[in-house]
């Protein structure tokens, strides 16, 4: 297993991909982090706003309003700025740029498995090791070995810049708040589950580019489809708060919300515990796992 394990790594760094993975997913890191710590400024401080007198002319039943709103803003800022709503804060920051990072791990962990097929290895691979089980265990090691990398990456980025980001608010970083410590180390059990369905994906679409676009498109598009799609119903048909939280079942989604940031693209609605993410996932990676292996073994190779 160790060897299969090496020649596995061999073949990954031999191919000019990985590095082409890694750049994107540090420039999609990068991006993540403007677009929440610009989020995160805007709810740590009061708008201008919400310090300014009621206009003149104003009745009194408008000006009461408009009071009502301004402490309103004020509370939600003074509850941000707790050390509960900085840890909820810094979950985010500390896990920006995950979904692009995840959709490169589960893309590079696709080529891990078409590679084969595309480069006319695969027979020489079973020939040296008839245990078909053992090539793909391996497959599933190194793709989370190489997963382990893009979340470090990712993770010393995050928390440096989030470091500085929090250090310039005033505020501490809640790095030894348990919210942010799970959402960053649950937030590698995501990147790992996500190169378990790459293999899987890999196996079932053996066709390199078919895989990859495949996978690519309905990891973006199809994503955020299925909740617009969701969204509709209950809108129009079923207008119960169970048809948004179905949103966990979505493996992307379930993704977000291991780690808390799903809470921020629904809004009120209230979802259920982050565990049901983490199961789902799981669940997800050993059905695409499962069902890879069983197609590998049976599979002729030529």
């Amino acid at each position: 297993m160790t060897r299969l394990i090496k020649a596995e790594l061999i073949k990954l760094r031999t191919t000019n991909m990985w590095w082409i993975f890694l750049i994107c997913s540090v420039a999609f890191v990068g991006l993540a982090l403007l677009i929440n710590t610009a989020q995160a400024h805007s709810q740590l401080h009061i708008p201008e706003w919400a310090n300014e007198p009621p206009r003149p002319g104003m009745s009194e039943e408008d000006k009461a309003a408009f009071l009502a709103d301004q402490q309103h803003e004020k509370d939600q800022i003074a509850q941000a700025r707790t050390a509960a709503g900085v840890a909820k804060i810094a979950a985010n920051i500390y896990t920006s740029g995950q979904f692009f990072g995840l959709m490169m791990v589960m893309l590079l962990a696709i080529l891990l498995i078409t590679n084969e097929f595309y480069h006319q290895t695969a027979t020489a691979t079973f020939l040296a090791t008839p245990k078909r089980t053992k090539v793909i265990v391996a497959k599933l090691i190194t793709g989370a070995a190489m997963a382990l990398g893009f979340w470090l990456l990712a993770t010393v980025i995050n928390l440096i810049a989030g470091a500085i980001f929090f250090s310039a608010e005033g505020v501490g970083n809640a790095l030894g708040q348990w919210d942010a410590q799970q959402a960053i180390l649950l937030n590698l059990l995501v990147y790992a589950l996500w190169a378990v369905f790459g293999i899987g994906i890999g196996v079932l679409l053996r066709s390199q580019i078919g895989a990859t676009i495949t996978a690519a498109t309905v990891y973006t598009i199809g994503t955020y489809a299925a909740l617009i799609v969701l969204a509709l119903i209950r809108e129009y048909l079923i207008k119960d708060d169970w048809v948004l939280q179905a949103a966990v079942y979505i493996p992307p989604l379930a993704s977000e919300h291991v780690v808390g940031s799903l809470q921020n693209q629904m809004g009120d609605t209230h979802l259920p515990a982050r565990w049901i993410g983490v199961v789902v996932l799981v669940g997800w990676a050993l059905v695409l796992g499962g069902i890879g292996t069983l197609i590998t073994r049976k599979r002729d190779i030529a």
